[in-house]
């Protein structure tokens, strides 16, 4: 005879896949998973690609079955599974929707199907949920009157999920026992009825016990939640912290405009600018040398910020094509190669300045350790920082932080002959000596910030040890460059 529910699904999915959407199909029997991917088959045809993954299958099998169904040549796929794919296995970046097909006893579960799409790297900016039930089975009201509904009613009073603390078997037969006595008749005027156990509330009965542990298991999560709740954490002190490291590794503006001013020089045209922020990168005609940081991949589209795109990638600063690129930038700068985007030392004329002044490219290196009783952990801690001081070294007036990082974006407006910037480059380099007791107060200044922050983290946290660090007495100067105003009348 004709299944309700199984035709109601197939209908759901098919207006899924004609929305964009990839769904996946979550059953909680193997029988039930088989059945309907072989219906799925027949009602989609060649439109859409099915897969059926259940716990027949080994864990290797099943992610080499989900691969094959992600690689699929078909625009619309669709996987049909038992829950043996709720956990462990990361679908966000191939699929956006969820079927729950069966209802669980277990309402934790709902949200562990749904938390395998919506989750950090999806890239879709709205993610589908579904949940079928069937008006003649009453085994389906009781899971969503009894346990889903009592589920939400928790999460929404103490802000988390607290799994019900009952056996599963047991919770089973108590569903059953209800729905025999109640005769099956869990439904009125096609919505459930208000309270379908109205005996719940009395002090007697498996499922009467049920909620009551339940809810005791409720309020000893709420106490621990109080008990361990960080109060002390002030969020504007851990706004500044987040702050000072997103300063330190930088952002993905940061990240998109090391890129460009990269690969213009390296691979001029190779990077082409598209639709809602995105690039896509050709490599195909660049160097040798260039062409080999992207991998077997020479022509892919990319973002800088999230979503990641469809068949592309998001390219952030620890994404093995930025990685590759700054070191490859970083060679050709150090081995003073011809075509390098970068160079340890320079000297331009900017309107950005009205004196003269130098930009220091420096890395801080300090030892931290850290001492809980009598084990001692030794942290390396390195940051790097971009100083700035106008006039010569033996007068140098430095700069606040901000301003120096500022002058970063000075561009040339006139043109200066490479032998005059050598000639005015030599007196600073020769001249750095002079600088040491300047920059070793940058260091130490800088080693305080650290051991500060560190302090603050751990006593907010509640944290034991103490904390004393030893900074390296005076910074590298990776970088030096020279910035002079335009003079009166032009260049001379």
């Amino acid at each position: 005879e004709p299944d309700a529910k199984q035709q109601l699904a197939l209908r759901e999915v098919k207006k899924l896949l004609a929305d964009g959407f990839h769904p996946i199909v979550f059953c909680r029997y193997i029988q039930t998973a088989e059945s309907l991917g072989e219906a799925l088959r027949s009602h989609l045809g060649k439109k859409a690609e099915v897969s059926v993954v259940t716990g027949t299958l080994p864990p290797e099998e099943r992610e080499l079955r989900v691969s094959a169904l992600a690689a699929s040549e078909a625009k619309a796929r669709v996987l049909v599974c038992t829950d043996c794919l709720s956990e462990g296995i990361n679908l966000q970046e191939h699929f956006d929707a969820v079927v729950h097909y069966d209802l669980s006893w277990n309402p934790t579960r709902h949200e562990q199907r749904e938390g395998r799409v919506d989750r950090y790297g999806q890239r879709t900016p709205v993610v589908r949920a579904l949940t079928l039930y069937g008006k003649d089975n009453p085994i389906d009201g009781a899971v969503l009157d009894v346990l889903l509904k009592k589920h939400q009613k928790i999460r929404k009073k103490i802000g988390i999920s607290v799994p019900v603390p009952t056996d599963p078997s047991a919770i089973s037969e108590a569903l059953r026992e209800k729905v025999l006595l109640l005769g099956g008749e869990l439904f009125t005027q096609d919505r459930l009825t208000p309270s379908l156990f109205p005996e719940l509330e009395e002090e007697e009965g498996e499922l009467g016990e049920m909620h009551r542990e339940w809810e005791r298991s409720a309020e000893r999560e709420k106490r621990s939640r109080t008990l361990f709740a960080q109060e002390s954490i002030k969020p504007a002190e851990v706004q500044a912290e987040l702050d000072a490291a997103r300063r330190a590794i930088g952002s993905h503006v940061d990240v998109e405009r090391f890129v460009r001013a990269a690969l213009g020089p390296l691979a001029p045209g190779s990077i082409e600018d598209r639709k809602h922020g995105r690039v896509r990168i050709d490599l195909g005609t660049a160097p040798a040398a260039v062409r080999d940081l992207a991998g077997e991949a020479k022509r892919f589209d990319a973002a800088f910020s999230p979503p990641r795109p469809e068949d592309g990638e998001l390219l952030v600063r620890t994404h093995p094509f930025v990685e590759r690129l700054a070191a490859h930038v970083v060679e050709l700068a150090l081995e003073e190669l011809p075509g390098s985007p970068a160079s340890r030392a320079g000297a331009i004329r900017t309107k950005s300045v009205t004196t003269r002044t130098t930009l220091l490219l420096l890395r801080f290196r300090a030892h931290l350790t850290r001492t809980e009783g009598e084990r001692v952990q030794p942290l390396l801690v390195e940051e790097l920082r971009v100083a700035g001081f106008a006039g010569g070294v033996d007068a140098a007036r430095f700069l606040s932080t901000e301003d120096a990082e500022r002058l970063l974006d000075a561009s040339p407006d006139e043109n200066l002959p490479p032998d005059q910037a050598r000639t005015l480059l030599r007196p600073i380099l020769d001249g750095l000596p002079q600088l040491a007791s300047a920059l070793r107060a940058l260091a130490s200044s800088w080693s305080d910030e650290v051991l500060a922050a560190h302090r603050r983290v751990r006593e907010a946290a509640k944290a034991v040890g103490k904390f004393s660090i030893q900074v390296e007495p005076t910074p590298d100067v990776l970088g030096l460059y020279l910035l002079l105003p335009i003079p009166p009348g032009g260049a001379r």
